[in-house]
């Protein structure tokens, strides 16, 4: 990265250039992954809700990252998410064994040591979701502060002028409790697990949701596996449930 045009100028390539045929999440991740000079990139909106959605994972590690951070509710990425601040995490420091313990311990197992870059990316005054980067080693310097926040916020501005995600934004804006729809779809059914247990357990939604996470760490899962488990009725949780039985045919 050198400049906020040269950031402006590449992004708008990135956008312009529709006869690849890739979509626009997956070359916006692409183009920010060079820009960043990161070895892969995730972008996550509605970072830490049940609506939470990956709408770019450019590789395998990363999406081992990002799964780790949805399924423990820690890491670099969450903090950014409700701070509103860039966030760096050296897995393998030992700074990052007292900031996300689970995490820290959890991504050196299934990733290595890793350098991890989250910035929040804007929505006017709000926080849409996280902009993810990493570089394997814990030693890596953290790209300039200025930039990355231009790139973030460039990033923003065109998943909002982008007719589908927009739509879909202003949906969850107006009816949060509703049922997500269009690329909130893919996040559907946590969503409905979630609300199924607060239904049937009577739990607060963050603690139906930190049970799920909880039984998906357990179990190795993803939150999405567990909850179609849950919804399936192969997993019941509540406290007298079977660890697991055939679904309802």
């Amino acid at each position: 990265m050198t400049t906020p045009a040269e950031v402006t100028s590449r992004l708008a390539e990135t956008v312009a250039d529709a006869g690849s045929g890739a979509p626009l999440a997956d070359r916006l991740g692409e183009t920010c992954r060079s820009l960043l000079g990161a070895d892969g990139v995730a972008l996550v909106l509605a970072y830490t809700l049940p609506q939470r959605l990956a709408v770019c994972v450019t590789d395998d590690v990363i999406g081992r990252v990002e799964n780790l951070q949805d399924v423990l509710g820690e890491g670099p990425s969450v903090d950014a998410y409700r701070s509103g601040c860039p966030v760096v995490g050296r897995i393998g420091a030992a700074g990052a064994e007292v900031a996300w313990p689970l995490f820290a311990e959890a991504a050196l197992r299934e990733t290595g040591p890793l350098t991890v870059v989250a910035v929040p990316v804007p929505a006017g005054a709000e926080v849409l979701g996280v902009l993810t980067a990493y570089r394997p080693g814990p030693g890596h310097p953290a790209p300039e502060e200025e930039l990355t926040a231009h790139l973030a916020a460039a990033v923003g501005v065109t998943l909002l002028r982008d007719l589908d995600f927009g739509r879909d934004l202003e949906l969850d804006l107006d009816c949060p409790g509703g049922t997500p729809t269009g690329v909130w779809a893919a996040r559907a059914e946590v969503h409905q697990a979630t609300g199924f247990l607060v239904a049937r357990l009577g739990l607060p939604p963050d603690d139906a949701l930190a049970l799920l996470r909880a039984r998906a760490y357990a179990a190795g899962l993803t939150l999405g596996e567990i909850a179609r488990q849950v919804l399936a009725r192969a997993v019941d949780l509540a406290p007298d449930g079977d660890a697991g039985r055939p679904p309802n045919p």
